[in-house]
């Protein structure tokens, strides 16, 4: 870890201790865009990575505070269910000591920032504080992606970032994240929450800063020159612009999943041969995708049960799992594959009938701009499989997810804040 990367990692853990409660989940998403993930300080064998760091701090402050408060419902079991079949399935296929602290680092990770999350996540308050940094940060973040998109150097580089990468000549900006496509993942999820956010800005100055955050949503989507997060970026807003149809979600959905079958009886090759001819951003390796899914299915018995231990036997290039879906089945087998979409199916479903259902048009539209939110990380799942400091945001969708089977959370809502009132 550089000496830039500790001092920066040492002070937000203070802060996470020592600040006041609203100011938790703020300083982990600061620190989620700024701090590489991939830095880690080693003891005795044991890696711990930033994202670990804040973890445990999280945790101590919960422990320090006793502000532990979570009544644990259905979708907590899911969740935990979700992580510990995964766990037991990586260390049953590898079988080694290596691979059993490899994975209880992950489940650390997962299960301490999901608890963190679900604790601080006491209202929609608490929600739409999150929303505001989320753009914050992706205002923020602008100047540096400038910075390496102009001069080709990434400027988090005294973070232990390393070297702007290049597709055909064009630059792929990443900034403090793991890999350009995470950048480019994060920043078009942000753009239904900057729109949700300046529909009700009461003052000219926020509008302008919520309008400021739409349009660096979309500049920092593009300048991860990543076609995923385009197409991500496109259906987040084209869902967003859908609020007053948004009770037909249900039986749109079915209507996809109907054509989808139809296409795939019609066609000559699968449907999901379709996803090798997207090519938004120029050197897709849509065909890579179509292939590792193709893959997948034919090998289905291989790892249904636990998992396997890599697919470049199957002639994927490199062994390269880049979708988060397969990355689920290969490394956990059907039971976490399961798991992970049921989580995700649960959590959009749920907070798909707070949009309906809550008392006032302001809390209708963040639970809408929040379904919009996660429906752009499930069309990035296709492209990408999530690592490093973006997962927090997994953690942060499933957390919101069980907080509105709350009963304290949604009587908390309601209790006169602005998103609340009805204009």
């Amino acid at each position: 870890m550089t000496l830039p990367t500790l001092l920066v990692t040492i002070l937000l853990c203070a802060a996470l201790i020592l600040s006041k409660r609203r100011a938790v989940l703020p300083i982990f998403i600061v620190g989620m865009c700024f701090v590489p993930s991939d830095q880690a300080i080693v003891i005795a064998g044991l890696d711990f990575k930033t994202l670990r760091i804040f973890a445990f701090a999280g945790m101590l402050r919960l422990v320090l505070r006793n502000e532990l408060s979570v009544r644990a419902n259905k979708q907590d079991f899911i969740f935990s269910t979700w992580n510990l079949y995964g766990f037991f399935a990586y260390v049953a296929l590898w079988a080694s000591s290596s691979a059993l602290f490899y994975q209880l680092g992950v489940l650390v990770d997962y299960a301490f920032i999901y608890v963190v999350f679900r604790n601080y996540l006491r209202s929609m308050r608490d929600v739409q504080l999150c929303f505001e940094w989320l753009v914050y940060c992706t205002i923020a973040l602008t100047p540096f992606v400038i910075y390496e998109h102009t001069q080709n150097i990434n400027p988090f580089y005294i973070f232990g970032r390393d070297e702007t990468s290049f597709r055909e000549g064009r630059v792929r900006c990443s900034a403090a994240f793991s890999h350009a496509i995470l950048l480019g993942s994060f920043s078009a999820s942000i753009l239904p929450l900057a729109l949700a956010l300046k529909s009700s800005a009461r003052s000219i100055s926020r509008r302008i800063a919520m309008s400021l955050g739409i349009v660096c949503s979309i500049y920092l989507t593009i300048a991860s020159a990543s076609s995923g997060p385009i197409i991500a970026l496109a259906a987040g807003l084209f869902l967003y612009l859908l609020f007053k149809q948004r009770k037909y979600l249900g039986l749109t959905t079915l209507s996809m999943v109907g054509l989808a079958v139809v296409l795939h009886l019609v066609m000559d090759k699968p449907v999901w041969h379709l996803i090798s001819r997207i090519d938004i951003a120029g050197g897709s390796t849509g065909y890579h995708r179509y292939f590792l899914i193709d893959r997948t299915i034919a090998n289905f018995s291989e790892w249904a049960l636990i998992g396997v231990k890599g697919v470049a036997h199957w002639g994927v290039h490199a062994g390269d799992v880049t979708s988060m879906y397969i990355y689920q089945a290969v490394t956990g087998g059907l039971a976490t594959f399961a798991l992970f979409v049921w989580l995700m199916i649960r959590t959009v479903h749920t907070i798909w009938r707070c949009s309906l259902n809550f008392p006032t048009h302001g809390s209708r539209i963040f639970a809408w701009a929040a379904v919009c939110f996660a429906m752009t990380h499930a069309v990035s799942f296709m492209s990408v499989a999530y690592f490093g400091q973006i997962s927090m945001l997994i953690m942060f969708l499933f957390a919101f997810g069980a907080a509105l089977k709350d009963k304290r959370f949604i009587a908390a809502s309601f209790s006169g804040n602005d998103i609340n009132r009805d204009k």
